[in-house]
């Protein structure tokens, strides 16, 4: 098995933005612009296709099924660790997300937690990241009153910043950004407030598994402060179902790994991945699986990716 690279699945979204479609040069359809790009993807039904090689034109949920050790190794998962773009000119609304015993004994479904990379903003962009106050029941009152905002927690953010969001948290990916998401493998959303978009809320169980008491982790990997040859390496996230290390190359990053699968997302510059003597290019802002299978592998360019893995 070689490195797999998908195709994206594109959602069109109320409050897309047009970075991502600048930076790929994507055909806006209809006056539909993109909002959401999944590039990797194993969750039901709408599983990533593989764009190339040996697998092509198969599905992820194919791959996981029918060839799991070579994919998956020593994890013993059904899933991939999620990673999709968020391309948006417009607040995105108030949501949360259930943690594992919520999501399995309700919905029949995994925990979402996730993260934030920050590609590109505007000046003065925010996330909303967790509330101000810890009152469910004051909370719940300002989500009927239409008063919610004044009780969130605003958190400035600016390029290479790497926010997490932890399951039950409430949140929303901020206007005028293009932000990477990495998170677990979990599906289920709950819309808590929305501007008064008039879209469909679920506040019952939203209420249920939020933990107001949660605060947001932010940290900052300046794209300027790169080491003065080879490579540095710095963990951005530690979550159980998700790791992400943040790499800035300036000649090549050289890597000998365990028996499970890594995801490399190209998140500034260009970069060329060698693995069993075969060069693999990996384009600004796309991702790329290296199966468990491939054990030592190269990047090579002047680039930062981010790496993505489950830590067994």
């Amino acid at each position: 098995m070689r490195p797999i690279i998908c195709k994206p699945n594109y959602i069109s979204t109320i409050w897309a933005g047009n970075r991502l479609t600048k930076i790929r040069g994507l055909e806006i359809k209809d006056g539909k612009r993109i909002g959401i790009a999944r590039e990797i993807c194993a969750y039901k039904n709408i599983e990533n296709i593989i764009a190339q090689g040996e697998y092509a034109g198969k599905n992820l949920r194919y791959l996981i099924d029918e060839h799991h050790e070579e994919l998956m190794g020593d994890d013993p998962a059904t899933q991939l660790v999620r990673v999709a773009y968020i391309d948006a000119v417009d607040n995105l609304s108030i949501q949360v997300h259930p943690d594992a015993h919520y999501a399995e004994t309700v919905e029949n479904d995994f925990e979402k937690s996730e993260s934030w990379y920050i590609l590109d903003c505007d000046d003065g962009a925010y996330i909303t990241a967790g509330t101000t106050i810890t009152d469910k029941a004051k909370l719940r009152l300002a989500v009927e009153n239409g008063t919610l905002e004044q009780y969130v927690r605003r958190i400035p953010v600016k390029k290479g910043d790497f926010a997490m969001i932890p399951a039950g948290m409430l949140h929303a990916c901020g206007k005028h950004m293009l932000a990477l998401e990495i998170g677990s493998y979990g599906g289920i959303t709950y819309r808590i407030y929305d501007y008064g978009r008039k879209r469909l809320l679920d506040i019952e169980k939203g209420f249920a598994v939020l933990d107001p008491s949660l605060q947001c982790q932010l940290r900052s990997f300046p794209i300027d402060n790169l080491p003065e040859s080879g490579f540095k390496k710095q963990t951005a996230i530690e979550h159980p179902s998700f790791c992400v290390d943040v790499v800035d190359i300036v000649d090549y990053y050289d890597v000998e790994k365990g028996n499970t699968y890594t995801i490399l997302t190209a998140v500034e510059g260009d970069a060329t991945v060698v693995a069993d003597g075969e060069k693999y290019p990996l384009r600004y802002t796309y991702s790329m699986i290296i199966p468990a299978i491939i054990k030592h592998f190269k990047v090579y360019g002047k680039c930062r990716i981010l790496q993505s893995y489950k830590k067994l």
